[in-house]
């Protein structure tokens, strides 16, 4: 249910998303699992940046971020530490330091657990919070690692985001 609901966000329908993983993650608190449990709420943390609730996506990062760590789960923890990155630089001003700070940390255990998707993320993070603050250099170095990764391991879904912030780089270039 977990994953029809991150995918239902990812569509384009975060309010549905957002329901039936309020559900999954009911349903795994009134069987008394705690698999699963950090995962849906850092996905929940994702949902609800996708609905322009900020402080309420930051409040569920960090909740699955100390669910994950009192479980050993580094996985998760880094998907967390990538979602409070992506907190951070969705934050209006965009909050440069602590997202930069965050998305690191998220990218030193996705790399020592070769999660590579999350890798890619995590490089697509950066490379967007370095275009918002104007670091073009940093943002071009990450959004083509984030670039490379998408096209080796074909993933269409991710990959016309990054190259859709890498041309608003090269348009916003000064002549």
């Amino acid at each position: 249910m977990g994953d029809l609901a991150y995918a239902y966000a990812l569509a384009g329908r975060p309010d549905d998303g957002r329901a039936l993983m309020e559900e999954a993650l009911q349903e795994s608190l009134r069987m008394g699992t705690l698999r699963n449990q950090s995962l849906h709420v850092a996905r929940l943390s994702a949902i609800c940046l996708l609905q322009g609730r900020g402080q309420e996506a930051g409040q569920r990062a960090r909740q699955a971020l100390d669910l994950a760590r009192q479980h050993a789960e580094q996985g998760v923890a880094a998907f967390a530490l990538c979602q409070l990155g992506a907190v951070h630089a969705q934050a209006d001003p965009p909050e440069v330091a602590q997202g930069e700070a965050r998305y690191r940390e998220a990218l030193a255990l996705a790399d020592a657990s070769d999660m590579r998707p999350l890798q890619a993320h995590c490089h697509l993070g950066l490379g967007s919070l370095y275009a918002k603050s104007g670091q073009r250099q940093q943002a071009g170095v990450e959004l083509s690692a984030a670039i490379a990764l998408y096209r080796a391991m074909s993933m269409p879904f991710w990959l016309p985001q990054a190259e859709a912030v890498t041309a608003s780089l090269a348009s916003a270039a000064p002549s």
